[in-house]
């Protein structure tokens, strides 16, 4: 298998740039954009959004090749052990983005994964992302309560294969699971899993199997996915950079301008204060020229009756 073949071109996407954290599924963009655009999928289900890196992807991949993919992204937004727990503010910025882009054929249901299940039909499914909870229990859970409703063309993909600390057992479930279904997995990017679960897929997919079974391709296929994924993690690091520089040069001309109107508040003080000085020291000339006066109005009469006694 020639892998010119597989229309790589769909691969090359720009994400997103939404300036949240989301680096850890940023090298994995690229095979996202290429997977929607050789799966064509009628339904696409993401488990764990938070910030909506991969979910942004998948939907751009939609928008970009006007496919009839419908779209759902099932969060909580509240966090959890491992994504960490955070406020409104993360969906806040998922829903002005998503409404803005994607409203047409993409839908957020705010709900626990079980409560979603009950929203599709069995075998309605095309493309399932698990990243949610990353325990081995967490991970088996989502999987088995969501495999009836995978169709027969249906493409599994689970985050953090690669990532064997604390209680993450994706990768455990992985080697369980990966045995049942044709599959890759890639190492970059803390592991993405691919799982082939359905047994009729596309022509452009089953080239990618195929060409993933050759260890030859399979190693070129690894290398440029992570070639193109750090790419884009260069260019969301520089545009942070870009932004945290914007951020201190906006700083420096805050301060140059705070120091400029210091600097202009100390010479109005300064005016003030030698206009003080100058009305102080008239001020004090008056006094001894008053104190003068009234020494003399008091002294002279004094001296004339001092004057009269003598005579």
């Amino acid at each position: 298998m020639n892998l010119d073949q597989l229309s790589l071109s769909a691969a090359l996407l720009e994400p997103d740039d939404i300036s949240a954290p989301t680096m850890a599924w940023l090298g994995h963009i690229p095979f996202a954009a290429w997977l929607v655009f050789s799966l064509r999928p009628d339904t696409l289900v993401e488990l764990a959004t938070h910030y909506a890196a991969s979910y942004f992807a998948f939907c751009k991949s939609v928008k970009t090749h006007g496919l009839n993919t419908r779209c759902y992204a099932v969060d909580t937004w509240a966090g959890d052990p491992h994504a960490g727990v955070y406020g409104e503010e993360v969906y806040s910025r998922v829903r002005h983005h998503h409404d803005q882009h994607y409203a047409g054929f993409s839908r957020l249901l705010r709900m626990r994964f079980d409560e979603a299940l009950w929203h599709f039909s069995d075998g309605s499914v095309d493309l399932l992302h698990i990243d949610g909870l990353h325990t081995y229990e967490a991970v088996r859970e989502d999987f088995t309560t969501w495999l009836p409703r995978l169709s027969d063309k249906a493409v599994v993909l689970f985050h953090d294969t690669a990532v064997r600390e604390g209680d993450f057992g994706v990768w455990r479930f992985w080697e369980e699971v990966s045995a049942q279904y044709p599959h890759l997995n890639f190492q970059h990017s803390h592991g993405l899993g691919v799982l082939f679960v359905g047994q009729n897929q596309p022509e452009p997919v089953q080239a990618l199997i195929e060409a993933w079974a050759n260890p030859s391709q399979r190693h070129a296929l690894a290398a440029l996915f992570a070639t193109l994924g750090d790419r884009l993690l260069l260019g969301w690091q520089n545009r942070q950079q870009e932004r945290q520089l914007e951020q201190r040069e906006a700083k420096i001309l805050g301060l140059e301008q705070a120091v400029i109107e210091r600097d202009a508040r100390i010479e109005e003080l300064q005016g003030e204060t030698g206009r003080l000085a100058h009305a102080l020291a008239q001020q004090r000339e008056e006094n001894v020229l008053m104190c003068n006066s009234l020494s003399w109005r008091i002294t002279e009469p004094l001296r004339a009756v001092r004057a009269k006694l003598r005579g």
